[in-house]
């Protein structure tokens, strides 16, 4: 008779795969402190950066929900060398910023040297750099002017007199500055990377990802023009403070009802594959 094995006593060859992906996952997040810090210095002090830290979340729930393997590819250490290279060649230089792209570079390639996550996952790594601010500045200030004109004829057919300054608007005596990111950039950007997760979340590789980001990356000016809206009541009601701060923090409540707008198909396929079953069940009873 054999004797069993001791609880505990060795790691399945899976686990032992997984303790390995662990290590090697938080080996990658040591190596890249420098650019952790770079990125909590830059959430803290730019409100419309913050949501970038939702997609790190919607990452690792994503990575650890796949269980699908690829073929390592001997590339992806390649990819991880170079973006601790640009990472700590930035660094070196005072240029913190223009190392960001080396941490997602580094993880994509982490991804691709073990086989997992797959590349559609991982590319969601490029949504927890946030949204460049040359974008924004670049499109600047003919971006935020026509929304802001579009919001303001809403508010005059509501009996609102807007003016409207190059980096200011006035309504009802009540001032409020306009900056760059009031055109709605980093809220497309956002939107487009939830697109792109509800497409992997659901099992589709890169086309599908890139359909449903295109799809849903037009929603952010119109999402953004409503908020301006919303700004535009509470400066007529003498309370700028409140109107910046839509602006400053409306892009949670948009993201938050995009998330749940992608659950509710989920939700509903799973309810109806639970339903079927004891039907089908019923069905092949004699």
């Amino acid at each position: 008779m054999m004797a069993a094995n001791p609880p505990n006593s060795t790691l399945e060859p899976g686990s032992r795969c997984e303790v390995r992906e662990l290590v090697l996952w938080g080996a990658l997040a040591v190596a890249f402190s420098a650019s952790w810090m770079d990125l909590l210095r830059h959430w803290t002090e730019e409100a419309w950066t913050r949501p970038s830290v939702l997609f790190l979340a919607l990452f690792v729930l994503a990575a650890v929900r796949d269980r699908r393997r690829q073929a390592p590819w001997w590339g992806g250490g390649v990819l991880v060398a170079a973006g601790l290279a640009l990472s700590l060649i930035a660094f070196a230089g005072s240029l913190a910023r223009l190392g960001r792209p080396g941490l997602p570079l580094g993880i994509i390639g982490m991804a691709l040297a073990m086989g997992r996550p797959t590349l559609a996952i991982s590319l969601l790594a490029l949504w927890v750099i946030p949204p460049p601010f040359a974008v924004s500045n670049a499109l600047s200030p003919g971006l935020e002017h026509g929304l802001a004109w579009l919001a303001a004829g809403a508010a005059e057919a509501g009996g609102l007199h807007v003016v409207l300054n190059r980096r200011s608007l006035e309504i009802a005596g009540a001032t409020m500055g306009i900056q760059q990111t009031d055109g709605g950039i980093p809220l497309v950007i956002y939107l487009a990377g939830i697109g792109w997760w509800s497409a992997v979340r659901a099992g589709g590789d890169i086309r599908n990802a890139l359909a449903s980001a295109a799809r849903t990356a037009p929603l952010g000016f119109a999402a953004q023009s409503l908020l301006l809206c919303i700004a535009f009541a509470l400066l007529a009601g003498r309370a700028p403070d409140a109107a910046r701060a839509v602006l400053d923090h409306g892009a949670w409540p948009v993201l938050a009802l995009a998330l749940y707008r992608a659950r509710p198909a989920h939700i509903h396929s799973t309810t109806a594959r639970a339903e079927a079953r004891p039907q089908r069940a019923m069905g092949e009873l004699p």
